[in-house]
């Protein structure tokens, strides 16, 4: 990233600072608060797009970023691509984004000891992202295959990964903590990894051939008794219907005892009957013709007038007019009237003796029907039952129910130790489930620990650039700096950065900024605050940054500090002199 020119217009401590860039290495020098630190705050707003420095948030704040007594300030940085990053106050305007974007490693470059500042976590991230090393759940759960993960188990931590490895670390340890819950709860003891791998439930005894020489008896048993059963069936049937034919059989005789009554009675209507018939016949006769009206005495005037007229073809119907006459009397008779009055009260009598000789033969065949009947029943009666085969047959039936209920009770039995010897199989079986779970998330939880694939992914990322740290402290013979799986900064002694001294941790700042910029390919340093470097330290550097310029691994180095007077200018350093916040006032080269 080469700069060619810089121009910086009241801004902080800055009131006119205009410079071209012909070398790799630009000094810039002055007294003490004379504008050094501001101009370099001032490029960092134009190439990193954020004029929100100094802890200035608010858009209202920002004419306190002007210098004093002016209305705006700006600064533009122009670029060897033809770009110019710029910068504008009190707006806040920069670069807009379709022009330019800040590389997402230039903060790091621009300000060396925000690396150091940051949590392990962020650092990994920062380094991950600087390496390519891309930490996305397809990836991770691609290694934990690898490692023979549950590929099932792996996939359901992949959206934690997206929150980073702590989290799905946690999630982990919190699925193994359960499936070792659950293995406790189920076996009632305390997890432990060597006991879970060969723990069973204890198995009851149980004979299985017995228990099936149990059922065959059962079986047997069942079939006798249901054969005794149907026995008994039959005969409490047969009992059944004895004492229902002897319950009817009174009633029957009575019934058939009355039928020399009935046949008497019988007889005697009959005899009645032809008598009133005898009656009819002749009042009918002496009643003779009357008014006679109907459909019977219209067809019979018709019959009598076809005889007269035409007897020889009705010689068929013969018997039908002395029929009518028997009945109704001639048909051209003059009646008694008194024979006429009393027709149909003799009428009436004869109709109810042509009843009662019905009922009477009715009668006369239920008498029998139920005399019949009565001999059958007395007949069936007089059989013996066999009392003592029924009773027999239910003392064989309760023996066998006795028997039965006994080979239930054993078979029941063995079923309950088969069950509780099938819940143990199934108790071995979910515990060895759980542990089996406990295993696997704990091998997911230790992968995915920090010395896990984190360590190893970010070993990928640390080995290029430990060894660029290395190199720096090569060429510039100063103690190296080196950046550990924990991702905790130690000089070489193995003092953590937080325990360096000023220069100490201004070197490792300085030596970190550029294996950063030279591994995203910046090829920019913006070193401030020099001068806390002794002489040897200063020299160090120089020869450091000419090292670099001669391997062309660094385009544009800023390097800015207090001095007294400035260096000489060579073919890759040019110095300027900053003093009052304008640049230009040059001081004698020393």
């Amino acid at each position: 990233m080469e700069l060619i020119s810089i121009d910086v217009q009241n801004v902080l401590g800055v009131r006119a600072a205009a410079l071209a860039i012909s070398t790799p290495v630009t000094l810039i020098a002055g007294p003490n608060g004379n504008g050094k630190s501001s101009l370099a705050e001032a490029v960092r707003m134009a190439l990193g797009g954020d004029v929100a420095a100094r802890g200035v948030a608010l858009k209202k704040d920002l004419q306190a970023l002007v210098n004093e007594g002016a209305k705006s300030g700006s600064v533009e940085v122009q670029l060897a691509d033809g770009l110019t990053a710029y910068a504008m106050l009190p707006s806040g305007k920069t670069t807009p984004a379709d022009v330019y974007v800040p590389h997402r490693a230039l903060a790091y470059v621009l300000e060396p000891s925000r690396f150091a500042s940051l949590t392990a976590n962020d650092r990994r991230s920062m380094l991950f992202d600087l390496m390519g090393l891309r930490v996305t759940p397809e990836l991770v759960i691609q290694r934990l295959e690898a490692k023979g993960v549950d590929k099932t188990k792996a996939v359901r931590v992949g959206p934690l990964l997206r929150a980073g490895f702590d989290a799905a670390h946690d999630e982990a340890k919190r699925k193994a903590t359960e499936a070792k819950g659950a293995w406790r709860a189920l076996t009632g003891e305390t997890y432990g990894a060597v006991k879970a791998e060969t723990w069973a439930a204890s198995v009851p005894a149980h004979d299985e051939a017995t228990a099936k020489t149990l059922a065959t008896e059962l079986q047997h048993c069942e079939v006798a008794l249901e054969q005794w059963q149907r026995q008994i069936g039959q005969l409490q049937g047969a009992e059944q219907r004895l004492a229902q034919a002897r319950a009817k059989l009174p009633a029957l005789q009575d019934q058939a005892g009355k039928l020399q009554r009935i046949q008497d009675k019988l007889v005697a209507d009959e005899s009645g009957l032809a008598e009133w018939e005898q009656r009819l016949q002749a009042t009918t006769a002496e009643a003779g013709q009357g008014k006679r009206v109907g459909l019977v005495h219209d067809l019979a005037r018709a019959v009598e007038f076809l005889s007269s007229n035409y007897g020889g073809e009705l010689y068929e119907h013969a018997e039908a007019l002395p029929a009518y006459e028997r009945e109704h009397g001639k048909l051209g008779a003059a009646g008694n009237p008194e024979a006429q009055a009393k027709l149909p009260e003799v009428r009436k009598s004869r109709d109810l003796m042509v009843s009662a000789v019905a009922n009477g033969k009715r009668d006369v065949e239920a008498a029998k029907r139920a005399q019949a009947e009565a001999e059958a029943i007395q007949a069936e009666l007089d059989e013996t039952f066999d009392a003592a085969g029924l009773a027999d047959a239910r003392a064989k039936a309760d023996e066998l129910k006795a028997e039965r209920a006994t080979l239930v009770k054993k078979l029941d039995g063995f079923k309950a130790l088969k069950a509780q010897a099938e819940a143990a199989q199934k108790k071995t079986t979910d515990a060895a489930a759980h542990h089996v779970d406990v295993a696997a998330w704990d091998q997911i939880a230790a992968a995915l620990a920090p010395d896990g694939i984190p360590g190893e992914m970010l070993a990928e990322a640390l080995g290029p650039f430990n060894a660029r740290l290395d190199q720096s402290a090569a060429d510039t013979s100063w103690p190296g700096v080196h950046i550990g799986a924990d991702m905790t900064v130690t000089w070489l002694d193995g003092r953590p950065y937080k325990l360096l001294s000023e220069s100490e941790k201004w070197r490792a700042d300085a030596m970190l900024a550029e294996a950063i910029s030279h591994l995203a390919g910046l090829k920019l340093l913006l070193l401030d605050r020099f001068d806390v470097l002794d002489l040897k330290g200063r020299g160090d550097l120089l020869c450091w940054l000419d090292v670099l310029a001669e391997q062309h691994e660094i385009d544009t180095a800023l390097v800015l500090g207090t001095l007294k007077a400035l260096p000489a200018s060579s073919e890759f350093l040019t110095a300027h002199w900053i003093e009052n916040g304008v640049l230009g006032q040059l001081k004698a080269a020393a």
